[in-house]
């Protein structure tokens, strides 16, 4: 499979898991939509249901405590006093012994009507509690109505299931129940729908039920259907899975276009080595002690057609594809003719380059002799390698020595951050440690490392080594170095990364 297509995958690959994440978190906030909706409509019922409850209280206690013994006009005044606010009563009954005599709507009946079975009775109180799923009404002989009977003492009282309707709530089933040891009575809605929620028949988050916290014996069930849940929330579904399609295709641009952007930077990395697109700044190095400029450091820039890229990320794509040593003979080649042609820096003049390690292990180095632009040039040629495990090795040894014996400086780069391993530091034929600018930086707040340069500087007076400090900013960081012994500075207090001809200005200006 060719690499374009693999990269291809790859982001299509992430583009569509962003999708599923996408519909997964939106598929989470909608169950907790849903389940929050049903809750919502639970409590609502239950809230009927404890006001009913409360009314009943209302009315049938204060009716019992009168004594009544029959039915005459007095006892109906105080019946139809009692409805008269009644937001679930609809309708008052007098008993005499076990017969109905008379009702609010109706007064004194022609005949009695004989009570019937409830279908529970609740202890303590005991009122009697029967579920009537068409009863008709003496008024409204002609209009069947589904009712909860409720008799205590010599009152009973029709209620009407009609608050606990759909009015105000989104779930089109609900039940109301009452549950005893034995069984459970059905009382509003639904018939049925509590044991089906107990048997779960449902898809998860489409039912809730509540108990009456006062009550606990009442409860309420409640359905609402993804389908219906989805139907009614369709415009915000819509534009969420919209915006999840979009994420998901965003998600996918992007990674493809990363993807895009680091094989662009290697071809544009390549390109820049043959066509000249890396150039070159030098930063001054300062002596602390007389203040004079004693050499510089050679530090690598890139910018092409299509803008600039920064080292960090340059001199990875450079190790990874081997062009190392490419790079270095680029260096090389324009560094020495640049600061040659500046006539104002003197016979001795520094120049630090930075080698990789890498090429130490290979052997590349050993190339350095040959060139003349090197062995030929009025500087002092300090190459600097950074700490690693390549150095610790027999090879790298040789290959030092002959670098010395060449007439090259040695210089360790950021000494303490990378690999160490002191016992061999004396071996390496090293001329100069340079201090990393974390140390340097940490002066300030006179933290663990900056207190950790006068044992630095311990090796470089036991190893007869020179000492750079790269990273001087302020005076007072000039200051406590040069009390420490350190040798040279480098930094920005000094002079930042500049171009050859800003260079030659920077060397006029500060009459060095």
């Amino acid at each position: 499979m060719k690499k374009y297509q693999q990269k291809s995958i790859i982001a299509v690959l992430t583009g569509g898991l962003v999708f599923v994440i996408g519909c997964f978190i939106l598929l989470n906030f909608a169950a907790q939509q849903l389940t929050a909706q049903t809750k919502s409509d639970a409590e609502y019922i239950l809230g009927h249901v404890e006001g009913a409850i409360a009314e009943r209280r209302r009315i049938l206690t204060p009716l019992n405590k009168l004594a009544f013994k029959q039915c005459d006009n007095t006892t109906l005044l105080e019946m139809r006093r009692a409805l008269f606010d009644a937001k679930y009563v609809i309708d008052i009954g007098f008993f005499k012994g076990n017969q109905l005599v008379c009702t609010t709507g109706a007064g004194l009946l022609s005949k009695p009507i004989n009570d019937k079975q409830p279908d529970f009775i609740r202890d303590g109180e005991k009122v009697r509690v029967r579920f009537e799923p068409e009863l008709y009404l003496l008024l409204f002989s002609e209009r069947p109505m589904e009712v909860i009977i409720v008799r205590q003492g010599d009152y009973n009282l029709i209620m009407q299931s009609t608050p606990f309707t759909n009015i105000g709530i989104t779930a089109p089933d609900w039940e109301v129940i009452y549950k005893t040891p034995n069984a459970l009575h059905h009382l509003a809605g639904k018939e049925g729908l509590y044991q089906q929620v107990k048997n779960s028949v449902f898809f998860p988050y489409e039912t809730n039920s509540v108990c009456s916290s006062t009550s606990s014996q009442y409860c309420v069930v409640v359905h609402l259907p993804w389908s219906l849940f989805f139907s009614n929330n369709h415009l915000l579904l819509i534009i969420s899975l919209i915006l999840t399609c979009l994420a998901g295709i965003s998600s996918a641009l992007i990674v493809d276009a990363r993807i895009a952007a680091r094989r662009s930077t290697n071809q544009r990395i390549r390109k820049g080595l043959k066509k000249g697109s890396f150039y070159w700044t030098y930063q001054p190095i300062i002596c602390l002690q007389s203040g004079k400029l004693i050499g510089c450091e050679v530090l690598a820039r890139f910018e092409d057609k299509y803008g600039a890229l920064f080292p960090d990320e340059f001199i990875p794509v450079i190790r990874k594809n081997n062009l190392t040593w490419t790079f270095t003979e680029a260096m090389i080649a324009t560094t020495i003719k640049e600061l040659t042609s500046i006539e104002l820096l003197p016979e001795g003049f520094k120049v630090s380059l930075n080698i990789f390690p890498c090429d130490v292990e290979l052997g590349n180095v050993s190339l350095l002799p040959q060139i003349t632009e090197l062995t030929n040039s009025r500087f002092i040629i300090c190459l600097e390698i950074t700490e690693d495990e390549y150095l610790d090795t027999s090879i790298a040894h040789a290959h030092f020595r002959t670098l010395v014996e060449s007439g090259f400086n040695l210089s360790l780069d950021d000494f303490g951050t990378g690999y160490s391993n002191l016992r061999n530091l004396q071996n390496l034929s090293f001329h100069q440690l340079k201090i990393d600018r974390t140390f340097v930086q940490d002066i300030a707040t006179e933290g663990l490392k900056a207190s950790m340069i006068p044992n630095i500087m311990e090796l470089v007076h036991k190893f007869n080594y020179t000492c750079v400090a790269e990273g001087i900013e302020t005076t007072e960081q000039e200051a406590i170095l040069k009390m420490a012994g350190v040798h040279y500075g480098q930094g920005w207090k000094y002079g930042k990364p500049m171009t050859a001809s800003k260079f030659k200005n920077y060397i006029t200006n500060q009459h060095f």
